[in-house]
């Protein structure tokens, strides 16, 4: 599954390149999140509840920001185990001056799921997927403006 989309922000595109780039703050902004450990500066492990139809627990997520570009550019990888399924993602944030000022933020994700969460349907997996990223994404633009 593929998303994409813009946004634009007030704050500065370093300042948006540092909250992406910080597994401290960018784990901030995903919904029904809890364990967070910080590994190290690129890498992370949380424990996310999901929820699809009859299939609902936890997942285990390993991700990491995969490749920095200051104060430009920045991809996240991630990868959630659990019920019998596993998702990966794959995200990418560019930043660039907007307009009238402040950050133009376009940002790309792609997600493959397989397993037990899989089998459910495609069109169930992505309208729960859509949600979940207009929530990620409504966070992020809430937390740099």
């Amino acid at each position: 599954m593929h998303y994409d989309g813009t946004f634009d922000v007030k704050a500065p595109k370093e300042k948006v390149y540092d909250f992406i780039t910080d597994p401290k703050k960018i784990t901030t902004i995903f919904p029904d999140v809890s364990a967070v450990k910080v590994l190290d500066a690129d890498n992370f492990t949380l424990k996310a509840k999901v929820g699809m139809s009859f299939i609902r627990g936890t997942m285990d997520v390993k991700g990491s920001v995969a490749e920095k570009k200051k104060p430009t550019s920045a991809r996240m990888k991630a990868r959630g185990n659990g019920l019998n399924s596993s998702v990966d993602l794959d995200s990418l944030f560019t930043m660039e001056d907007g307009p009238q000022g402040g950050t133009h933020v376009t940002w790309s994700a792609d997600a493959k799921i397989s397993g037990m969460m899989a089998s459910i349907g495609s069109r169930l997996i992505e309208s729960q997927a859509d949600k979940y990223v207009k929530q990620i994404i409504g966070s992020l633009e809430k937390k740099l403006s």
